[in-house]
């Protein structure tokens, strides 16, 4: 009977011979394609982590050469402000010794001062003409910087993008015009580095006084001023910041990035895993002649 037993054993032993290896196949199988799985999926969020820098950087380094471009409109407006300082100096020491020449002492410095007085008065206001020219080819020159800037990274971080706004040609405030929103501002005149006496005159026009005579007043003066130093060079307007430049001034990219392609060929997804990110940046904190302009993403949005 147990000899029965036994040789029973045998044979349903032998009859499952092969059953575990396939059971052994089944679960390598399934743990290669979750191990696979894990190594894809951690491919395609390192893939959109670093496309969301790259698009992140692309904007933040836009709006840094605007606001490279605005510092350097503020420097040079302050440039502007010093040659002013300069010539209210200069026509101080000049009235001084007007003033002592008038009581019959140093009539001969004042004979010389005023010469010299003369030119650098006069070359001075040059040089402040000149630095406002050379601001109107900054802004100008702004939107192609920004433009290539963004090329640039693009290409190294190889991700295929459009820029908003784009069109360095647009007209002014347009929706798709990229540019510096900055202005000329109110007119500044020879008499005004001498003395403030345009903002007394608006003084007394807002006191209803000379308000009708208000503009021709300030151009006589200023024609008189300008014959006295030997100068031909009218008003000065230097480029200040809009009022709505917080608002408008804003750089927008969005890009696609393609997941780099993994060697596993049964998950077939290869060339088919594509990362679409967007930034926007602006520059901020700086004014007409402070040059404290900087950078700042403001949000993005993940599609």
């Amino acid at each position: 009977m147990i000899g029965y037993f036994s040789r029973q054993a045998v044979q349903l032993r032998a009859g499952n011979r092969g059953q575990a290896t396939a059971l052994f196949l089944v679960v390598v199988a399934t743990l290669l394609v979750v191990v696979f799985a894990s190594i894809r999926l951690h491919h395609v969020a390192v893939a959109r982590v670093a496309t969301a820098d790259s698009i992140d950087a692309i904007a933040l380094s836009a709006a840094t050469w605007e606001a490279r471009c605005l510092n350097l409109i503020a420097a040079l407006n302050d440039g502007v402000l010093q040659c002013f300082r300069v010539i209210r100096s200069t026509c101080v020491v000049w009235a001084a010794l007007a003033v002592a020449a008038a009581f019959g002492y140093g009539l001969p410095a004042f004979a010389m001062y005023t010469k010299y007085a003369r030119k650098l008065i006069s070359g001075y206001w040059d040089t402040a003409h000149l630095l406002v020219s050379w601001s109107e080819k900054i802004r100008k020159a702004a939107p192609y910087l920004v433009l290539g800037e963004v090329a640039a990274l693009s290409k190294q971080r190889n991700v295929a993008g459009i820029l908003f706004p784009l069109n360095p040609a647009g007209p002014h405030d347009g929706k798709n015009t990229l540019e510096l929103h900055v202005a000329p501002g109110q007119p500044i005149y020879l008499i005004d580095a001498i003395a403030p006496i345009s903002s007394a005159l608006k003084w007394l026009k807002s006191l209803r006084i000379l308000e009708t005579a208000l503009a021709t007043v300030i151009s006589l003066l200023d024609a008189a001023i300008r014959a006295i130093v030997g100068t031909d060079k009218g008003p000065i307007r230097m480029l200040e910041p809009e009022k709505d430049l917080p608002e408008r001034q804003f750089v927008r990219f969005e890009g696609i990035h393609t997941v780099p392609d993994l060697p596993i060929p049964f998950l077939d997804e290869q060339g088919k895993r594509r990362v679409i990110e967007q930034a926007t940046a602006q520059p901020y904190g700086g004014g007409t002649s402070e040059m404290t302009w900087r950078s700042r993403l403001t949000e993005r949005r993940k599609k």
